[in-house]
């Protein structure tokens, strides 16, 4: 069995996946200390994003254990 390489964490500008919506978006900002991150991501428009009367949201402040690499 392989082992598992750590995940790098993410930066500002990188491309991250929301595990909870798996929505592909940006993130834009990186919060809180090395115990507690979190890191916001702005999703990127979606085809039915037009379509709805309200965007739900634009995008979300995950911990890193909610975000992978895209």
């Amino acid at each position: 069995m392989p082992a598992r390489k750590r995940q790098q964490k993410l930066k500002v500008g990188d491309r991250a996946r929301s595990k909870l919506n798996y929505r592909i978006g940006t993130v834009d900002a990186v919060d809180g200390d090395r115990k507690h991150r979190l890191y916001g991501l702005h999703y990127d428009e979606a085809p039915q994003d037009r379509y709805l009367t309200h965007a739900d949201r634009d995008g979300a402040q995950l911990p890193p254990e909610l975000i992978e690499r895209a």
